[in-house]
């Protein structure tokens, strides 16, 4: 059987082309579908979509979600993240000359991913300045210049002045501001050794408001007198717009002490630099900030829910029964994807699903969904399509190379195996931004083939899954057959699990 080819094409971006190419006949109509399915999901986000959408230009006034600004020629921006080089595109088209100038910070390769028109425009005839860097999503030297640089912007605004602040995915590794005397080393190896233990976003971004000089709305006090207004692209569950890029532009609510109980929590007091325990403690000391915020005004444009429902609506006119579970799925990648299996198997033989549902934090009303879809699957043969978004972690043990969503679908696909279910099940787990960990794929496909086919190769799928491996094992089985590879989509809403069932 041929591959098939699914050309995917983005307003700014070109997308990479991805194939499926599997044995079972089955199987390949599945893969088919679901690569489908995602490619609507993320192209429902694209940032010139949600700004067309929601921000509006009428006279001298600036329109979004119903609240009016005005404006005359007093626009300045400035952003951070993986989908704002398409907002920044967007609204300069839209103010015109009432952009004065911008600085934004981008990931490496996202110039390189534009249409050469665009990019030639953004380079040569722009008022806004692109700042490339975080390589990894890991800030570094570059993306600390750009913080610099918009620092630098944000400070010397007037009270006449209207800034919007964009913000999206990946921005808290675009805009590093380490607080003295924390070096960007220091603060880096903190992060790194929180991720490492298994802290979720939420703990990261506590962590990284009380080191920064920027972050926790201190980028929103900096820019007084000015009017702030933030368009944001949510990538956290449930949106808490304070956790987002950790919160420039919002006050911290965090309780003073939280970020150092996290330190204490996963037994990094005495593995930390000196300087940042020294910050966090003088931080748990400290007074509550009483700033106002009222000079600001935060929007969100889109986040994982509408993905999410644009999957579903793709997955109707395909013929399947949609079903979306949750939007706030989270958790150690490889017990996910695992936990994810044993509640559709269970849910398809008629089995209790109450200790499943609890373990993924699924709401009670799934049962009697869940039961009715998989009944209507064996009395009449209607296809399903079960759909998550949220994001998991990766707790390393290993040294290998991967991503939370090809360990999470290397591990469904490994349970699969092992309970070899009668009907024929694909569960495929990508991010929306494109890139899941330090790899060029966005996530990958898990099915009961994909492990035949990998042990027919005399692989044990099981030792990659320990040595947090998955990039490698879906490698060396066949990256073009089961990863899927989007390059940069200039978006980010977290993750989208797509499960189909026939």
């Amino acid at each position: 059987m041929f591959p098939t080819v699914y050309h995917c094409f983005a307003k700014y971006f070109k997308i990479n082309l991805f194939s499926c190419k599997i044995a079972s006949m089955s199987t390949d109509f599945l893969c088919k579908d679901a690569r489908a399915i995602f490619e609507t999901a993320y192209k429902s986000v694209q940032p010139l979509n949600l700004i067309n959408k929601e921000v509006e230009i009428n006279s001298n006034s600036l329109q979004i979600q119903g609240k009016s600004f005005p404006i005359f020629k007093n626009v300045y921006i400035v952003g951070f993240g993986k989908a704002v080089l398409g907002m920044a595109t967007a609204l300069e088209t839209k103010l015109q000359e009432n952009l004065v100038s911008g600085i934004i910070s981008v990931p490496d390769g996202m110039l390189t991913a534009l249409e050469p028109r665009l990019r030639d425009h953004i380079t040569t005839k722009s008022c806004i300045q692109v700042y490339e860097g975080a390589s990894n999503n890991i800030p570094d030297e570059n993306s600390l210049l750009a913080a610099t640089k918009i620092s630098e912007l944000v400070a010397s605004l007037k009270e006449s002045h209207l800034l919007i602040v964009l913000i999206s995915g990946g921005g808290s590794a675009l805009l590093p501001a380490p607080k003295p005397p924390l070096t960007l080393k220091e603060k880096q190896k903190v992060i790194s050794l929180l991720a490492s233990r298994g802290a979720d976003i939420e703990e990261l971004n506590a962590v990284r408001k009380r080191l920064s000089m920027l972050k926790g709305g201190k980028l929103a006090l900096l820019a007084k007198p000015a009017k702030v207004i933030s368009l944001i692209l949510s990538d956290i569950i449930g949106d808490p717009i304070g956790m987002i890029a950790s919160g420039p532009t919002v006050l911290n609510s965090d309780n003073l002490s939280y970020p150092l109980s996290i330190i204490e929590k996963y037994n990094l007091t005495h593995e930390l630099p000196k300087a940042a325990i020294q910050i966090l403690t003088e931080a748990a000391n400290e007074s509550e900030m009483d700033d106002s915020f009222s000079n600001v005004s935060n929007f969100i444009l889109g986040n994982n829910e509408t993905a999410l429902q644009a999957a579903a609506e793709k997955a109707n006119d395909l013929k399947y029964q949609s079903i979306i579970l949750t939007n706030k799925l989270r958790g150690i990648a490889s017990i996910i994807g695992r936990k994810l299996i044993s509640l559709i198997i269970a849910a398809v033989n008629k089995k209790c699903l109450d200790e499943n549902i609890k373990e993924l934090e699924l709401s009670s009303h799934i049962k009697e969904t869940m039961l009715e879809a998989t009944s209507q699957l064996q009395s009449n043969g209607k296809k399903i399509c079960l759909l998550f978004g949220g994001e998991t972690t990766v707790e390393v043990k290993g040294s290998g190379l991967g991503g939370r969503n090809q360990e999470l679908s290397l591990s469904a696909a490994l349970e699969l195996y092992t309970q070899k279910p009668q009907n024929d099940i694909i569960l495929l787990s990508a991010g929306t931004d494109g890139i899941d960990g330090p790899t060029c794929a966005a996530g990958a496909i898990a099915s009961i083939t994909l492990i035949e086919e990998a042990k027919r190769k005399g692989l044990n799928p099981s030792s990659y899954l320990l040595n947090n491996d998955s990039y490698t094992f879906y490698s060396e089985v066949n990256n073009e057959w089961w990863l899927v590879k989007t390059g940069h989509t200039g978006t980010n809403v977290m993750d989208i699990v797509i499960i189909l069932i026939i």
